[in-house]
């Protein structure tokens, strides 16, 4: 019996199951963008234990794009910025300028509090591995790359050998970093108190313009040898005024687990990115290493002031920290929202409108709705894209399928000028 359906309806049933496997098959990348990077890459420390040698180069590399850079949607916002023009200072444990190709072109030795000089290694590794998340370059076999490739890291170290610093220290390496006119300090240690010397420092910073970024807590720091352990407090520079205090999130944007009874030395933080299973470079080589801490956290967040600062030059540090707090997702009441640097980039807060006159300070974050996290952009754009797919299909199908099998394919050829046969 011959079929009473019409074309439409014929080709109603291959579309149906192309649309299947495009919505089905795409959904699956997104959400496995969602977990920890390869386990199997070694751990960069963020300090060295008493008589322990310099960590090692790693061996290994992963080929997959790192969670947090897919996280942040840092591919996006790579069409509008890419950090050209801005200097970043990253105070830590040094880095490893001559072994590291993904520091090459982009990161430059700064002073070296502790030892004199210049910077030009770092035995340690962490601050090697926060320069090449600011801006790192990519690299042949790996789709990692830091969040402003195109930006200028100066690496200043304020530890000794094994990773330790003290106020003081810490205060003469801010100065150091304000002294090459980075716009950017980000401070990736933490101390449990701020004597004046370290207040007159980040006080000095700021008045210069730099907009300086430190991590909210000190777990990094805490219980390692030499150290009375974790004790309650807040911590420094965090804890300061105008410093943008920063917290870590693991994969999909969770907050990492902490026990009921964890002390430390702790600051409110008013802004987080990923912190937890990062993929990025390290010493003595190409291989990748995986690290953590708001520190890492801290490192994200620069980056992306990075590419705001070159897009728009003219923000004062005030205003380049409000707009990366205005535009970040996901934040209700006292938690911090994750750092977005595309709409950080892109967005037009309310206060920027010429008809907004005057309005409260912070009239942006009570105006601008957070925007969906990445995964879910992503997810929305590859759904709008299958739908545009099957549109077509149905075209096809329904119209020009039928039209061909009754002209048996043949191909009519065009109308000559003057020619008005058929």
């Amino acid at each position: 019996m011959r079929s009473s359906r019409s074309p439409v309806s014929h080709a109603l049933g291959p579309v149906a199951l192309a649309a299947l496997l495009l919505l089905s098959g795409t959904a699956a990348p997104a959400v496995a963008a969602e977990g920890a990077d390869s386990p199997s890459l070694p751990g960069v420390p963020a300090v060295l234990a008493d008589g322990r040698p310099c960590t090692t180069g790693s061996a290994k590399k992963s080929a997959q794009v790192p969670w947090a850079q897919s996280f942040l949607g840092v591919d996006r916002a790579w069409e509008l910025s890419r950090g050209a023009g801005v200097k970043v200072a990253v105070i830590s444990t040094g880095a490893d300028l001559r072994q590291v190709p993904a520091l090459k072109g982009g990161v430059t030795g700064g002073r070296d509090v502790v030892a004199g000089g210049t910077v030009r290694d770092d035995c340690v590794g962490y601050g090697t591995f926060l320069a090449g998340i600011v801006a790192g370059r990519p690299q042949p076999g790996t789709k990692a790359a830091g969040v402003a490739p195109g930006a200028e890291v100066v690496a200043v170290r304020a530890t000794d050998r094994s990773g330790a610093t003290t106020p003081e220290r810490l205060a003469g390496a801010i100065r150091a970093a304000t002294d090459t006119g980075a716009r950017i300090i980000q401070v990736a240690l933490s101390v449990p108190s701020a004597p004046k010397a370290l207040k007159d420092a980040v006080a000095a910073a700021q008045r210069a313009g730099a907009l300086v970024v430190a991590p909210a807590s000190a777990r990094e720091w805490e219980g390692r040898p030499g150290t009375s352990g974790a004790v309650a407090g807040p911590a420094y520079p965090a804890a300061l005024p105008g410093v943008l205090a920063v917290s870590s999130v693991g994969p999909g944007g969770k907050v990492p687990e902490e026990p009921g009874d964890a002390k430390g030395r702790r600051t409110r933080p008013v802004l987080s990115a990923p912190g937890e299973s990062v993929t990025g470079p390290g010493p003595g080589g190409a291989g990748q290493f995986v690290g953590r801490g708001d520190a890492v956290a801290g490192a994200f967040v620069s980056g992306a002031a990075a590419l705001v600062l070159s897009y728009h030059p003219r923000l004062t540090a005030d205003q380049l920290a409000h707009r990366l707090r205005s535009t970040a997702y996901g934040a209700a009441g006292d938690a911090p929202g994750i750092v977005d640097p595309v709409r950080a980039l892109s967005a037009v807060l309310p206060e920027e409108h010429e008809r907004a006159a005057a309005g409260p300070k912070d009239a942006a974050t009570a105006v601008v709705p957070p925007p969906a996290p990445p995964e879910m952009r992503d997810r929305a754009l590859v759904v709008a894209a299958s739908a545009g797919a099957v549109s077509l299909l149905v075209a096809f199908l329904a119209v020009v399928l039928p039209r061909g099998r009754r002209r048996g394919w043949r191909v009519v050829p065009p109308h000559r000028f003057g020619d008005d046969r058929p």
